[in-house]
């Protein structure tokens, strides 16, 4: 089958095109950057560099004519600060956009669409209580952007959506995702973690899930995936061993935390910058045992074990190279 990925110098489209290709598939991509010409990505695959929200639809359509499957992974995500109102930036870069590209998908004859989208939507439902897209604009948007996504699901077009929490894995050149968490870790030398879990999943298990979908699910469906679950002072002591630190988490204490995110919203203000994720908002959520069972994508999609405690750590290696690099130490 020939893929089209929106998204391919993402850490989620690079590895999704590499298990497509590994799986005998066509793969074509567009992303915002350039790839090395060494790279095994730029080699195997059809790719281009480019802006979709810049294109137009002709240009879109053609790029993508002749594709069996779409993949999405292009969304700006939760961990982005971004300029205000987020509310509005989040409807026009992942609303607005996926609604269009989608619209375009079914002008292109494609039939089976998989949008990466993010677990805060599963949680959102299951743990109603917390009313989570109220206060995080983020997830405001990607309830709205799932919403838009299941109107295309038609008899002649699938769309499968997977929500997928912490992502952890590595990628050439490109920046390391958890970059901007983990140093400021490292720099302020406070690993101390929240009191609850969280689902985490390797990228390259999310590559899977994709592929997955494409060969095993025959109609729209929503699908929340995890390869394990761990406490969040699991995964910050997994950053310390990394950083050949002696693993000590304490708890956040709540005070404090309250007082530094609350100077850190007024700096954001001051600058016209918004967080997609209210900070204080989130510690409620946080502090709870957030739960996916790893079972439901090993059997529905055929998603294989792999460790994410070493993808963990992985991670956390690369963003110290990538800062050492680039002189950010």
């Amino acid at each position: 089958m020939r893929a089209f990925i929106f998204g391919g110098t993402g850490l989620i489209g690079y590895h999704a095109g590499l298990e497509l290709l590994n799986r005998g598939h066509e793969v074509y991509s567009i992303g915002l950057t350039s790839l090395p010409k060494d790279n095994k990505f730029a080699k195997m695959t059809h790719y281009v560099q480019g802006n979709i929200e810049e294109m137009s639809n002709g240009e879109i359509v053609k790029l993508i004519q002749g594709a069996d499957w779409l993949v999405y992974a292009c969304s700006t995500n939760a961990l982005e600060v971004v300029k205000a109102p987020a509310d509005e930036y989040y409807k026009v870069h992942n609303v607005l956009t996926t609604e269009r590209i989608l619209r375009l998908a079914q002008d292109a004859k494609v039939k089976k669409v998989v949008l990466i989208s993010n677990a805060y939507e599963y949680f959102n439902t299951a743990m109603a209580n917390l009313r989570l897209e109220r206060f995080h604009p983020y997830i405001k948007a990607t309830l709205e952007q799932e919403k838009v996504a299941r109107r295309f699901n038609t008899t002649s077009m699938n769309v499968i959506i997977l929500q997928a929490s912490q992502i952890w894995g590595t990628m050439p050149i490109r920046k390391p995702l958890h970059y901007e968490a983990i140093m400021e870790m490292y720099r302020s030398n406070d690993f101390s973690a929240f009191k609850g879990s969280i689902p985490v999943i390797t990228v390259k298990q999310v590559a899977q899930a994709i592929c997955g979908a494409f060969e095993n699910i025959n109609r729209g469906e929503t699908i929340a995936i995890a390869g394990d679950n761990l406490t969040y002072k699991q995964i910050n002591e997994l950053i310390m061993e990394a950083l050949n630190m002696k693993p000590y988490v304490p708890y956040i204490h709540p005070l404090k935390y309250r007082i530094n995110e609350t100077r850190r919203k007024k700096v954001y203000k001051k600058t016209g910058l918004e967080a997609g994720i209210d900070a204080i908002k989130i510690v409620e959520f946080k502090n709870q045992n957030a739960y996916i069972d790893p079972k439901i994508a090993k059997k529905q999609l055929g998603v294989q074990e792999d460790d994410v405690k070493q993808a963990i750590k992985d991670s956390t290696k690369q963003i110290m190279d990538y800062a050492k690099l680039h002189k950010q130490l």
